[in-house]
């Protein structure tokens, strides 16, 4: 049983460093090479993954990864004043606060008209890099209609999702963490900022 602990940590360790390598972008994806690469068809939970993905990050760049955090988050506050009329909500790695070197910031919007979020972007300078409209069936949509993607003025990459408003209001379950994906609203951001701007949003 202590063998199948230790080589479960092992491929644990090894799909985080596969993610933060940038060698894989799903957790599934990278747990795969991880069984496959050390021999074995033991597969970790996604939250054993992010616990190891949090260890390497620190491990690689020290205190810089929190100074990164904060940055992104305050990146992530800038975009979402400008925004507000949409009641943007961060979600995603820069939300929970164990982020790769290639994390997006990622917000979604109460919003269903994709032009009326493209003319407020461009009305303030920011380029739309891309726009994907999301064709996939429920259950996996999750109420998502289109994704737009941007960069801030430091050259973070942002997607902004738009929701469908009774998705919006009810966000689904995280294949991650295994809570509910409620992220913070623009004040809940905002008091963060203020009080504890590296605090990590994960479940005990």
């Amino acid at each position: 049983m202590k063998f199948k602990k230790s080589l479960r940590e092992k491929v644990a360790e090894h799909a985080a460093r596969i993610l933060y390598a940038g060698r894989a972008d799903e957790y599934i994806e990278a747990k795969k090479i991880a069984a496959k690469e050390i021999g074995t068809k033991i597969m970790p939970r996604n939250f054993e993954v992010a616990l190891k993905l949090l260890e390497v990050a620190l491990e690689s760049e020290g205190e810089e990864y929190w100074a990164r955090v904060s940055d992104m988050r305050s990146e992530a506050l800038e975009l979402m004043k400008i925004i507000s009329e949409f009641n943007p909500r961060l979600v995603g790695s820069v939300w929970r606060g164990i982020v790769k070197p290639n994390s997006d910031i990622d917000i979604e919007v109460d919003c269903e008209e994709l032009e009326t979020i493209t003319k407020k972007l461009r009305e303030n300078n920011f380029e739309i890099i891309e726009v994907e409209e999301i064709n996939l069936p429920e259950p996996l949509r999750e109420g998502s209609l289109a994704k737009i993607r941007t960069k801030t003025s430091k050259g973070y990459n942002v997607e902004i999702i738009l929701k469908e408003h009774s998705a919006y209001l009810n966000p689904s379950k995280c294949d991650i963490y295994g809570d509910v994906k409620r992220g913070l609203t623009l004040s809940e951001l905002n008091r963060i900022m203020r009080e504890e701007p590296t605090r990590l949003f994960i479940p005990t």
